[in-house]
């Protein structure tokens, strides 16, 4: 439909998986992922990559003579140079009769009001339809109104996560299948509502648990315990769910839970005596992680797997 879209979810509910769905159907679409690329340049520089799809990037070359008499000459005004002057130029190198179409992976909350907010009117008219994914849920004027069409990435639910278990089955043998079923149907009802990526976490362990009924228990135990939370602490948890191990002190973390570092200490500590999140010290802080049913059921030999811990 030629619209500018926004996607937001948090980390693990299926951001990339969306991207790269909308690449495989969309002959004109290119990818890009933004992570490492810190700067406006940078950033820019990814775009100009995929547009021109080539490694060296052509620019301009400073004339040390020039600049040496530069000192010597007197000034009234100075000009700004175009911040979109290279892409502009790569797109009319590299033309597209219908326009092309960029997804833009993890974007920021102030990438995404750099771009599409201070350079709204601008971006609006290069031949460029956006989709761009981030975790923020409310961009900030007038970023907000560069988008014509927000679609949020929900947690999956009863239904969501039992698909998601079949679709796995179906992807393997009869026998996998069969066993993969048996280990998560009585535990999904339990990690429902649950992103993929936090659902597929506990249901590997699940599978590959020597003491399903230990596992399962710790499962149900640790949901009991999920429910009698606070909106605050079930931000917390939800947090470290999604980000991974992290201190206390994690300004993205406190960003999103919307507390102070002070607050977030007391909560870790009443998570941690509920067996809700584990802490282990790294250097002068102490990292947390929120655990998982088939924690304490896992097989000895993994015990110290770090990807066992969410």
């Amino acid at each position: 439909m030629g619209l500018n879209v926004y996607i937001h979810g948090p980390p693990g509910s299926g951001r990339t998986s969306f991207l790269r769905q909308v690449e495989r159907h969309a002959s004109a679409a290119k990818y890009v992922r933004l992570q490492g690329a810190h700067t406006f340049d940078e950033r820019l520089e990814q775009f100009e990559r995929v547009i021109t799809d080539s490694s060296a990037l052509p620019r301009e070359r400073r004339n040390p003579l020039a600049d040496a008499l530069g000192q010597f000459a007197s000034t009234q005004y100075k000009v700004v140079a175009d911040p979109l002057r290279y892409l502009k130029a790569a797109l009319r190198s590299y033309p597209e009769p219908s326009g092309h179409l960029l997804l833009v992976d993890d974007l920021d909350k102030d990438g995404c009001h750099e771009f599409f907010g201070k350079l709204r009117d601008d971006l609006w008219e290069l031949p460029i339809r956006w989709v761009v994914s981030g975790s923020s849920a409310h961009l900030e004027p007038p970023a907000d109104t560069f988008f014509d069409a927000v679609i949020e990435l929900e947690p999956f639910d009863l239904d969501g996560l039992q698909d998601l278990v079949d679709r796995r089955a179906a992807s393997g043998s009869e026998a996998e299948g069969l066993l993969l079923r048996l280990r998560a149907e009585p535990a999904i009802e339990s990690i429902a509502p649950s992103t993929p990526r936090h659902a597929l976490s506990i249901i590997r362990d699940l599978y590959l648990s020597e003491d399903l009924e230990a596992a399962t228990h710790r499962l149900a135990e640790q949901s009991a315990a999920r429910a009698r939370l606070s909106a605050t602490a079930a931000r917390v948890l939800d947090a470290f769910v999604h980000h991974g191990p992290t201190h206390a002190g994690d300004e993205r973390l406190l960003a999103e839970v919307g507390v102070s570092r002070s607050r977030v200490v007391q909560v870790l500590a009443e998570l941690e005596a509920d067996g809700l999140v584990t802490a282990q010290r790294s250097g002068r802080r102490k990292l947390y992680a929120a655990t998982k049913g088939g924690d304490e059921a896992r097989k000895p030999l993994e015990a110290a797997t770090p990807s066992r811990v969410i």
